[in-house]
């Protein structure tokens, strides 16, 4: 798809309105990157600037968690150096919660045009709303989908039931990642239609849905359907070489593997993780446009910045560029339409965004444990379930 700009009037910055935006992003969108996504971004920067005569885009980078970091800077800069604090940030969508609870980011309800905010996939507008405000416009997610080998089974399974009678063995990671649980299993659970939380804000784990998620991974491994190797598997990246020698009919791969893994996968299709009953589920995960400014010109300003970065035009090209999907339904216009975008397309209308609060680490951990338990040490998939009942019970006294 080549790349090209929209087109839009220049409109001269007024004498007393600001004459310079200041936008911090993290090595996702840094220019030190090198590569198509950098040189993107920068020609979408200056084709702003040349809408906007006058004005100049200052862009920062900043590492996006710890010491010094974005979040670290931001709140330091909000009390000690107000001065320094940026117009428009580009943060993960994990620690988008954090910041607006501290006061660090803008409501952007009554800025964001209505149009855009109606084009944004549900997940989307889920994972950039705190207490009921938008606070975020996540603008880029990957998902986690299956990959099977048509030259083993015809047809993707879509239910647990059909994996086992399919005959397919299928990876997926169970090692957790730092302690916590990995996509694969929150995916399961969730798709059994339960959630993390209750309406409240406090962690509520449904306990059948628990122990029906760990059985399927103690029969899958007991029957061999699912190689006892899963449980070194951290990533999905790590079940991708045995994938690709055809060791295995099926695994998890995400969309940004996909996306940068070989240009063709003859015999290879892309398909829904297999869940209980079939019902399709996705987490995303990625990066949103927040404003910081408390200035009102310089808000308005940045809102114009946000929107012309996610105009569905500049968004295809960052996309492809950068191989992640669009949040944007408008965008999926820009695209050839092949198999794998009609996919993913609807594959996003069933996403929800990754949440990694406190409470929510709390609960991974827990699930982790039981995890292990059940696939290392023998242990009962109820007994593990009323564990992590019990643990997250305890831990909310």
């Amino acid at each position: 798809m080549p790349v090209s700009t929209p087109k839009a009037a220049a409109t001269s910055v007024s004498p007393g309105a600001p004459q310079t935006l200041t936008v911090w992003i993290t090595e996702l969108l840094s220019p030190t990157e090198g590569g198509d996504r950098s040189r993107i971004f920068e020609q979408q920067i200056l084709a702003f600037e040349a809408t906007h005569p006058g004005l100049t885009v200052q862009v920062l980078h900043k590492a996006p968690d710890g010491k010094g970091g974005m979040q670290d800077l931001l709140a330091t800069a909000s009390t000690a150096a107000p001065g320094v604090i940026p117009d428009l940030i580009a943060i993960d969508t994990r620690n988008l919660e954090e910041v607006a609870r501290k006061g660090l980011v803008v409501p952007l309800d009554a800025f964001l045009s209505p149009s855009l905010q109606a084009d944004l996939y549900p997940f989307a507008i889920a994972a950039g709303t705190v207490d009921g405000q938008l606070v975020g416009v996540q603008f880029e997610v990957s998902i986690q989908h299956a990959i099977y080998n048509t030259s083993k089974i015809a047809v993707a399974p879509v239910t647990w039931e059909e994996v086992f009678a399919s005959g397919a063995t299928y990876t997926f990671p169970t090692a957790g990642q730092d302690g916590l649980v990995n996509d694969a299993f929150l995916i399961q659970y969730l798709s059994t239609g339960v959630e993390l939380m209750d309406s409240s804000g406090d962690p509520y784990l449904d306990r059948q849905a628990l122990t029906e998620v760990l059985e399927f991974y103690r029969q899958g491994i007991e029957n061999g359907a699912i190689p006892s190797e899963v449980l070194n598997y951290a990533t999905v990246e790590s079940g991708w070489p045995k994938y690709l020698q055809a060791e295995v009919v099926m695994t998890h791969i995400s969309s940004k593997l996909y996306l940068t893994g070989p240009d063709s996968l003859p015999g290879h299709r892309p398909a829904a993780i297999p869940t209980r009953d079939g019902q399709a589920v996705a987490l995303s995960r990625g990066t949103a446009w927040a404003v910081t400014s408390r200035d009102p010109n310089r808000q308005v300003l940045a809102i114009k910045l946000l929107e012309w970065l996610m105009n569905p035009v500049n968004m295809a090209a960052w996309s492809q560029a950068a191989s992640y999907l669009p949040t944007r339904r408008a965008v999926f216009e820009q695209m050839t339409r092949d198999t794998y975008v009609s996919f993913v397309y609807t594959q996003l209308e069933h996403a929800v965004p990754y949440r990694s609060s406190e409470a929510h680490q709390r609960i991974y951990r827990a699930m982790q444990q039981a995890v292990d338990a059940v696939l290392r040490e023998g242990v009962l998939p109820t007994v593990a379930a009323q564990n992590v009942l019990k643990a997250i019970n305890q831990e909310s006294l």
